[in-house]
């Protein structure tokens, strides 16, 4: 199964009926908490209200001279949505307000991949390279977990970056030999570029007692099958598509002499990376003109965009018809909010939200069925809802398809 909150794969059952139970994927158990405390006091809008606020959208959309569609989208079907709701407005179109996703993209544009699908990567690696540090795992508390095979086989994992003990533990209980290097994220690919010299002064042992004398040199020189793992949303490095970069070269070199693969680790805006390549080519921060995508992953992004709303004349804010349409259908711990110095006067905003008052939300996968990719993005799977909904919350894909009619 799918874990709808972190992407991630979560193999109990259970936890997707019981809600007073505490998991180990406290991001999921965060999420419920909050998505609760929203429905429990949330009434229906009546039914003439919702249908005077979609006329009035539709109005402000086809009148406005920029529109911006955007937010946190996790599901195919309300990808699909979006980029159709562009085509028919001429809008732009980019996911989140992070644009985590495009540091893996624009580095993979210039540079290739050498990548590997996580069910590949679980039976065959025998050395993975964890490369981050503990908002890794407080974004994707099942990590471990989901490298780790069930055959038997004892596997080791070099963390580079910083990680608390309490981290390390959770990759030793899953059943890995542990290295743990504390070091600078950002100088990682330049090490690893001159890693038999840069390893050999570092004769650690096995982190689990009784392991052995091997050392992480001998490790790495032993090493047939290697997998590098990042998580682009958790690099906390300058350019980060850069460092993106040097690590795809890195990994490339080494299949020179023994094979070597990355798992870039995607967060919940995989999926529209995904779809959006489907159906235009291009992997979102694009503006349609005609009915024809443009692909800018400068202009056409969501900082980028928001920055031009609301231009000052004379010392005030000129109003430009701008409207921009925020889909939030997660439950993260923090409500989908716009930039710093954003002027709400300067641009209308259409919320399509869980704690929306008029166009209710629903939560793909916890609320209704949705499919979504997978983290490492190889597998696209249906996540069943698993908590009860209420008549009046819909889908995203739903209020999208109502505002194209």
């Amino acid at each position: 199964m799918i874990c709808s909150f972190c992407s991630l794969l979560c193999d109990a059952d259970a936890a997707h009926g019981d809600r007073t139970k505490v998991f180990d994927c406290s991001r999921r158990d965060q999420s419920i908490v909050r998505l609760s405390a929203i429905r429990e006091n949330q009434s229906a809008a009546p039914s003439e209200l919702v249908e005077r606020s979609l006329c009035e959208a539709r109005a402000h959309l086809k009148a406005a001279d920029r529109v911006l569609i955007t937010g946190r989208i996790a599901s195919v079907a309300t990808a699909r949505s979006a980029v159709r709701l562009a085509a028919q407005l001429d809008a732009t179109l980019d996911c989140a307000e992070e644009g985590h996703v495009f540091k893996n993209i624009l580095a993979i544009q210039r540079s290739g991949l050498n990548s590997v699908s996580l069910a590949e990567a679980r039976s065959m690696t025998d050395l993975f390279i964890v490369v981050g540090d503990d908002a890794m795992l407080d974004a994707c508390p099942r990590m471990p977990m989901a490298l780790q095979s069930d055959d038997g086989q004892q596997r080791m994992v070099l963390l580079l970056g910083s990680f608390r003990d309490d981290s390390i533990q959770r990759w030793r209980e899953s059943g890995f030999v542990v290295w743990s290097v504390e070091c600078q994220i950002s100088e990682v690919p330049k090490a690893l570029n001159r890693c038999y010299e840069w390893l050999t002064g570092l004769r650690s042992t096995a982190a689990n007692p009784g392991e052995g004398s091997f050392t992480l040199f001998d490790s790495m020189v032993r090493s047939r099958y290697t997998t590098v793992v990042w998580s682009a949303a958790n690099l906390q490095v300058q350019q980060p598509d850069l460092w993106v970069e040097r690590m795809l070269q890195w990994i490339a070199s080494q299949n020179e002499t023994t094979r070597c693969a990355a798992i870039p680790w995607s967060s919940l805006d995989g999926t529209f990376q995904q779809v959006c390549t489907w159906l235009t080519g291009f992997p979102g921060r694009i503006r349609f003109q005609g009915n024809v995508p443009h692909y800018d992953p400068g202009t056409s992004s969501y900082d980028h965009w928001m920055a031009g709303s609301g231009e000052l004349v004379m010392g005030q804010v000129a109003l430009d018809k701008s409207v921009v349409v925020v889909i939030d259908e997660t439950a993260t711990s923090t409500p989908f909010l716009p930039p710093l110095g954003w002027n709400a006067q300067a641009c209308r905003r259409i919320e399509l939200t869980p704690e929306s008052e008029v166009f209710k939300t629903a939560v793909a996968g916890a609320e209704v069925p949705a499919e979504v990719f997978r983290a490492d993005q190889t597998v696209l799977a249906r996540v069943e809802p698993f908590l009860a909904i209420d008549t009046h919350v819909r889908s995203a894909s739903y209020w999208l398809e109502k505002l194209a009619t």
